[in-house]
C-alpha cells in the first residue's frame, strides 16, 4: 500500500510534544547484604578498639569430696582495633538546574541525595570486602579500615600455597592456586566455624558462586 497523495502525517508536522515518562528506572543492583547484616556501634575516636576473650577447652573435671579448692589459671582479655574510614559523595547543582522542570523527579537535589546515598552504601560494602589493610593515615594520606579478609585468621580454606591473614587487620590472605568451589570445601569451613564457637547464619557470595552452591 502507499499513502494517499498530500496525506499529512507525523513526519511532516512540527510541534508534537515529546513522550517522556515521568519515571526514572534505576537498573543498578543496590543490595548491601554484609553492611545490612552488621550490628551498629558508635565510634568515639579514629582508632576504634574492642576486647576479645575465649573459654578454656573442655577437659576432664572431677574432685574429691571435701578437697581444698585450687585456683585455676586465668587469662586476660586481648585488645583489637581498627581505624575509622571517611567516605563522601559531593553534590553541586546550579540554581537554574534546581529551577527547571525535570522529568521523573520533583526536586533534583532530593533525587541526587537519594541516589548518592545508595552509592555511598555500596562504597561502604566495597570497603568491607575488598583487600585493604588498616592504615592510620595522616594529613596527606586518608585513613583506611582493615577489610574483612584481613581479620580471618582461622576457619578458612586457602587451598594449595594459599594462606590466611594473621587476623589483625594488618595483612591480607595469600592467594593460593585457583580451583573450583566444592561442597566438601564449604562444609569443612562451616564445621570449623561451628567448632570454634561461631554461629554461622549468613553466607555471602557473588552471583556466579551462588549458582554453584545452589547445585550442591
Amino acid at each position: 500500500m502507499a499513502q494517499p497523495t498530500n496525506l499529512y502525517d507525523t513526519f511532516d508536522t512540527t510541534g508534537i510534544r515529546e513522550d517522556l515518562t515521568d519515571v526514572i528506572y534505576n537498573i543498578s543492583p543496590e543490595d548491601t547484604p554484609i553492611l545490612s547484616a552488621l550490628p551498629r556501634t558508635a565510634a568515639k575516636g579514629t582508632k576504634h578498639e574492642w576486647q576479645l576473650d575465649a573459654l578454656a577447652a573442655p577437659a576432664a573435671n572431677s574432685v574429691i569430696e571435701g578437697d581444698d579448692a585450687t585456683i585455676d589459671a586465668m587469662t586476660a582479655t586481648t585488645r583489637a582495633f581498627n581505624f575509622t574510614q571517611i567516605q563522601d559523595k559531593v553534590i553541586a547543582l546550579s540554581g537554574t538546574q534546581s529551577s527547571v522542570d525535570a522529568a521523573g523527579r520533583a526536586d533534583e537535589m532530593a533525587y541526587q541525595i537519594a541516589k548518592k546515598s545508595k552509592e555511598l552504601k555500596k562504597d561502604m560494602e566495597f570497603a568491607l570486602i575488598k583487600g585493604t589493610v588498616q592504615e592510620a593515615g595522616d594529613a596527606t594520606d586518608a585513613r583506611d579500615l582493615g577489610s574483612i579478609p584481613t581479620w580471618i585468621k582461622t576457619n578458612g580454606d586457602a587451598g594449595t600455597s594459599g594462606t590466611l591473614s594473621t587476623g589483625s587487620g594488618t595483612d591480607l590472605p595469600g592467594s593460593g592456586t585457583d580451583r573450583d568451589l566444592t561442597e566438601t570445601i564449604l562444609k569443612t569451613v562451616i564445621q570449623e566455624v561451628y567448632t570454634s564457637g561461631g554461629d554461622l547464619d549468613l553466607l555471602v557470595v557473588p552471583p556466579s558462586v551462588k549458582q554453584v552452591i545452589s547445585g550442591f
